[in-house]
């Protein structure tokens, strides 16, 4: 590994990170029913499509290629260890708790099985959305990423031990899994239970969604695309302003195949392209849109408005009005105009409380504990004051 170049930061992936938001909250945005045009709402779903699902195999491509970035092979995996759970736990927690107090005022609290697991952040395992899809349900992403951090030290290992001529060809290796999963799921998973949308099973659905193995090769990816950006293996043509284009196309594709392929099957690869290259944009010093230091800020934010967004949408649904039936909520719904602006201001509320979690939480979590604090010197021993004779 270079140090010096792994000293540089990632600005533009930071950045990145908050743009990738957008796509996530208007799906969930886009589940509300907010619209009385019921027409209207179909095409705001449809238009919305998959791309929520893409920006999330975005985060899992980024958080194994930004770990190993930052990975130093003489840190001891406790002290990694430590980082990340004071990364992730303080917001988390103090979001759950949010959210538990919000459902005791608006419907009844779902098991406690569920709500511990996710406490644990542990519900991803599980494939009953009696666990993955309650409380603060976007948190099962946060249970794959707790996976990955407790195999990234032995991961790291592995990933460094592979000749760097041989990178891009595990590489292939990475992309060819995330496409064999829905392929499992789809002639192998047999499972009654259907979901709400998207014409597949609950189990097909979680193994290709939530799994925290299947989507472990998607950081597996983002660790050796990062390994072949640091020992100088990348394609030198491969611009941001190539790859970006290129993730459009995926996505387009993915749009033409069955469900469970477009979740991150189709687009994994210009996803993977687009993360590394930004990569290299930022090691050159080139200045790009998004390592402006207000993107920069907002991708700072990303985690926090990420945990609170789905909360301000399906509560905030509820302040106004709205009943939840089955699952779903009912009424109020507005004309195209009072719910877009309803939609503004939801994204609004959630920035500026993203912007509280992480001043008053995240960052002074992260200062006051994801570090030992350093062994206090002793205090010298006093010098001996000298007795009798001439001074």
């Amino acid at each position: 590994m270079h140090n010096r170049e792994k000293g540089i930061r990632l600005d533009s992936l930071t950045g990145l990170r908050f743009l990738a938001m957008i796509p996530v909250f208007l799906f969930h945005s886009s589940l509300e029913g907010i619209f009385n045009d019921t027409q209207a709402d179909w095409d705001f779903l449809n238009g919305v499509g998959t791309s929520g699902h893409v920006a999330v195999s975005y985060f899992f491509v980024l958080s194994g290629f930004v770990l190993t970035w930052s990975y130093r092979p003489a840190d001891r995996a406790r002290r990694f260890w430590r980082r990340r759970v004071f990364r992730v736990f303080p917001s988390h927690l103090v979001a759950l708790v949010a959210v538990i107090l919000l459902i005791s005022h608006y419907a009844d609290l779902p098991d406690w099985k569920g709500l511990g697991a996710q406490a644990l952040l542990l519900q991803a395992w599980i494939p009953d959305p009696a666990y993955f899809d309650i409380g603060n349900s976007v948190t099962w992403s946060l249970s794959v990423d707790l996976a990955v951090y407790a195999l990234f030290p032995l991961l790291y290992r592995l990933v460094e031990r592979i000749r760097p001529g041989r990178l891009w060809a595990w590489a292939g290796v990475g992309v060819l899994v995330v496409a064999l999963v829905p392929a499992v799921a789809q002639n192998f998973v047999h499972d009654d239970r259907p979901m709400p949308l998207f014409g597949v099973s609950i189990g097909q659905y979680w193994l290709v969604y939530f799994f925290p193995l299947a989507r472990l090769v998607e950081c597996l990816l983002g660790m050796l695309l990062a390994r072949i950006v640091l020992t100088g293996r990348w394609i030198g043509w491969m611009r941001p302003y190539v790859a970006a284009p290129l993730v459009v196309v995926g996505y387009w594709i993915g749009q033409q195949l069955p469900y469970l392929y477009r979740t991150s099957a189709a687009t994994v690869i210009p996803v993977g392209l687009l993360t590394a290259s930004l990569a290299v944009a930022d090691m050159a010093g080139r200045r790009t849109v998004l390592n402006h230091r207000f993107v920069v800020r907002l991708g700072e934010l990303s985690f926090a408005f990420y945990l609170l967004h789905n909360p301000v949408l399906k509560y905030g649904h509820l302040a106004l009005g709205a009943v939840e039936k089955d699952g779903d909520l009912v009424g109020p719904s507005y004309g195209m105009a009072a719910g877009i602006a309803l939609i503004a201001a939801a994204f609004l509320l959630s920035l500026l409380l993203a912007w509280v979690l992480n001043v008053l939480v995240e960052r002074p979590a992260m200062r006051r504990w994801s570090r030992p604090r350093p062994t206090p010197f002793p205090a010298p021993a006093p010098t001996p004051t000298p007795t009798g004779g001439a001074v």
